[in-house]
């Protein structure tokens, strides 16, 4: 079977305006070219087609019964390619979009929001779709193209899938205000050993970092109170008065009341990871690019303020002040 004849957008172009404008010097005139010039490329896309489209004389121009058939099929084929490369062109310039994100809870329910919103005011027709489930069906939903961007924390890797630590966040305690602990400025992990705790899953990828720490830190617990899937469950059972949560700075500001407060843990000092995932050796469309840099922009300017405030603030130690102002 022989192959289509090769025609260009250019051939298409000359013969569409010279058809329309009944006339080459017109034609020329409107594509920049001489009147020879125009008048080969029509001549070799009738070559390539084996058909004549335009019957010629010294004083008119007009179309043949295969030129007029053809003639509706080059616009279509023009208009379409315009249509293409306007499109591309507003992807390319954010005016329009769509960024699908699959996040943890934690994520979704603390640093992202004020993100969104910042982007979205800076590129308002460009859509930012949120998806909130757990770490694996993050994984999963990126590797798998139903979203472009995942962020979560994560205890494994999967192929195709690229990795990158947006920032890193400190552990510390949960713990109601009243309680005796929440009178120094920071905890080391044996003082945990008798509390009553609220412990994220052992599924979850957090968990493995509580475990290490402990171990790391010589402390034999007990088993938790209570083991639940999201962060915002833990903080309202601690605000139930039910136990203490080891959890990322961040997760405080899931507290609906002031009744809770937050202190880091050291000896060891140990930081939970917020990570970006990607599909490996895929480009990102421009709005998804877009937001990665506006995220990662959002989020260093986040981490001054929190470093000022802290500053600012050493002689206190107030309740929720350092989690909410790394929002």
């Amino acid at each position: 079977m022989n192959a289509p004849p090769t025609v260009t957008l250019r051939q298409m172009q000359a013969f569409v305006l010279v058809a329309r404008q009944a006339s080459f010097t017109r034609a020329a005139a409107a594509l920049h070219l001489t009147q020879s010039a125009t008048s080969a490329l029509v001549k070799e896309l009738e070559e390539r087609l084996g058909l004549v489209l335009l019957d010629r004389t010294t004083r008119s121009v007009g179309l043949t019964r295969g030129g007029e058939e053809f003639l509706a099929r080059a616009e279509r084929i023009l208009a379409d390619v315009a249509h293409a490369v306007a499109d591309t062109h507003d992807l390319v310039h954010k005016r329009r979009g769509l960024v699908s994100i699959a996040a943890s809870p934690m994520s979704s329910s603390t640093f992202l929001p004020g993100a969104i919103a910042g982007f979205a005011a800076l590129h308002p027709f460009v859509r930012v779709q949120l998806h909130d489930i757990l770490t694996d069906g993050i994984l999963e939903e990126v590797r798998n193209g139903a979203a472009e961007l995942g962020i979560g924390t994560f205890q494994r890797s999967i192929p195709d899938v690229a990795f990158v630590t947006l920032f890193e966040h400190r552990l510390g305690v949960v713990m109601p205000a009243a309680s005796p602990l929440a009178a120094k400025r920071r905890l080391a992990w044996r003082e945990l050993a008798l509390a009553p705790r609220i412990s994220m899953s052992p599924s979850s990828a957090f968990r493995p970092l509580v475990d290490n720490a402990f171990a790391a830190a010589g402390v034999a617990v007990e088993r938790p109170r209570f083991e639940v899937g999201y962060m915002g469950t833990a903080v309202a059972l601690v605000e139930a008065g039910l136990g203490v949560a080891i959890l990322p700075e961040r997760a405080a500001a899931l507290a609906r009341s002031g009744s809770v407060c937050w202190r880091p843990l050291v000896d060891p000092a140990v930081a939970h990871p917020s990570t970006l995932v990607t599909r490996a050796g895929r480009t990102l469309s421009p709005g998804a690019r877009a937001f990665v840099d506006y995220l990662t922009d959002h989020l260093g300017a986040a981490s001054g303020k929190a470093a000022r405030s802290t500053r600012q603030n050493r002689t206190a130690a107030p309740k929720l002040e350092s989690a909410r102002s790394a929002e």
